[in-house]
């Protein structure tokens, strides 16, 4: 199969419908397959042929969709870049195996810090296809299920990253899995920020408005152009970092806008804590408010509809079990195990069981929706294990199931204490917190101007020990959600 079949399928079944709102414009359907048409031809006219790998370094934008689906239908292969590690992870990267660039002016430039990409002839100003004409129907290069439809590359800490390689059958799965959880209706009208996502809406035939986001830095996204487009737009559900929603409604809260007309929120790739929920509930009353747990190689895992969390929920969080991340979904297996080793390699069903646990371990997945290696084998000792030939995936996420068989999230193997942060945040509203153990301690990490006493702050979560609390102007987050702290950055700020 080819991911670029289900643009001819929308094509014939909803040509004149909305795409996307891009521009100022409307894009409907059809305006959008004639835009891969065109833009098919020129890479073709380029000698980008079946097999080449083209890098895309074009944020989320109706640019990138027409990219990464005249890439498809080539057969050629998308190769893609966290946004944050544009700049900062580029040079660290092997690319000698690329034949093309397509992005956006500066980060053309970016890439020329890099010395295979700096010797590069084919480099391609995405806004090229705006100067094409439309001659002729889009047609696709047939492609086994197996064949690579997205590498994702690694900032990397050496020459050799990881990198992520899902495959056209992967990304099939994953697109259905979503149809079927994520409640999309034939006039949904949504605005984006998670660009995996956005395949799916296409799958569905649904309208998506791609936000004014800053995407190298969401958390410097400007409210004021997000809501404008919520208002002007007529959307109705909105997928989003939890980071960024909670800088729209927060901004909506404090200048008193409530946006009745959005019924669907759907969020994950970060911490979503209980303070956070019940703003955007505020600012969006009548929204559903869902949230899917999940990671690149492995989306989505589970997901929790957390609109009216009763007091089974409220009182976990407060006595500091986690943070409910709700019922598997899309993998075929979920467990939480123990143990000390870096590499697990093959293991009988036996050894696997011994080491699965009732209390709190890492998760681990298996699944059609589970990326089962990566690139050259780099990184699969570390992240992939064999359970009698099964492979499963070591998210490094720490978790625990409850009485239920619900999953609950407790952070990082390295920073495990999401119990401590979810308990502050059920029973203040302080929007960003930090807990991390140094030299044996457990800091707490709060922003200057909060009015909270701090042994009220202690009183409330005796389920655990903190040795003491910091305070710091700013708590550094992830460029490319801003939901996640950014650890390495905080220390240097604390331990300078």
């Amino acid at each position: 199969m080819n991911l670029a079949d289900k643009l001819i399928e929308k094509n014939t079944e909803v040509k004149d419908k909305t795409c996307f709102v891009a521009h100022g414009k409307n894009v409907s359907y059809h305006d959008f397959y004639k835009m891969v048409s065109c833009f098919k031809d020129y890479l073709l006219s380029k000698d980008i042929k079946k097999g080449d790998k083209v890098l895309i370094l074009v944020p989320m934008s109706l640019e990138l969709y027409v990219s990464l689906f005249s890439i498809w239908s080539i057969g050629a292969v998308p190769c893609f870049m966290d946004a944050g590690f544009i700049k900062n992870g580029m040079k660290k990267n092997d690319f000698d195996d690329i034949k093309a660039v397509i992005g956006i002016t500066k980060y053309i430039l970016y890439s020329n810090i890099n010395s295979h990409l700096r010797k590069l002839k084919l480099k391609i100003n995405v806004n090229v296809m705006y100067s094409l004409k439309y001659t002729h129907e889009l047609t696709n290069e047939a492609l086994e299920d197996e064949f690579p439809g997205i590498l994702t590359y690694t900032s990397g800490t050496t020459g050799k990253p990881k990198v992520a390689q899902r495959n056209h059958e992967f990304l099939n799965i994953q697109a259905n899995i979503l149809f079927d959880n994520l409640m999309y209706e034939e006039n949904d009208i949504e605005l984006s920020t998670m660009p995996i996502f956005t395949l799916s809406n296409i799958n569905a035939g649904i309208t998506t408005v791609i936000a004014k986001g800053n995407f190298s830095n969401l958390g410097k996204t400007n409210p004021k152009d997000i809501i404008k487009q919520i208002m002007n737009n007529n959307i109705n559900r909105i997928m989003a970092a939890p980071g960024l929603l909670g800088i729209v409604s927060r901004y909506a809260n404090e200048n008193g806008i409530v946006l009745n007309n959005v019924t669907k929120i759907m969020t994950g790739g970060g911490a979503i804590f209980l303070d956070l929920i019940n703003n955007i509930k505020k600012a969006f009353p009548n929204a559903m408010i869902l949230t899917a747990y999940g990671s690149t190689e492995a989306e989505p895992i589970s997901k929790l509809d957390m609109t009216n969390l009763d007091e089974y929920y409220i009182n976990k969080i407060k006595e500091g079990f986690g943070i409910p991340a709700g019922r598997i979904i899309g993998v075929e297996d979920c467990k939480t195990i123990i143990t000390d080793k870096e590499e697990l390699g093959e293991l009988s069903r036996e050894e696997f069981e011994r080491l699965i646990t009732n209390n709190v371990g890492e998760i681990v997945v298996t699944g059609k929706n589970v990326l089962k290696g990566y690139v050259g084998g780099i990184g699969d000792a570390k992240n992939k294990f064999s359970v009698d030939g099964i492979k499963y995936h070591r998210t490094g996420d720490m978790g625990i199931f409850d009485e239920r068989g619900e999953l609950w999230l407790r952070g990082r193997k390295k920073e495990p204490f999401f119990n401590i942060e979810a308990s502050l945040h059920a029973q203040f509203d302080i929007d960003k917190t930090a807990v991390f153990e140094n030299e044996g301690k457990i800091i707490l990490v709060l922003e200057k101007g909060l009015n909270i006493d701090e042994n009220g702050i202690k009183d409330k979560i005796k389920f655990a020990t903190i040795d003491d609390i910091k305070f710091v102007e700013k708590i550094p987050l992830d460029k490319r959600h801003s939901s996640k702290v950014d650890y390495n950055e905080l220390r240097k700020i604390l331990y300078k």
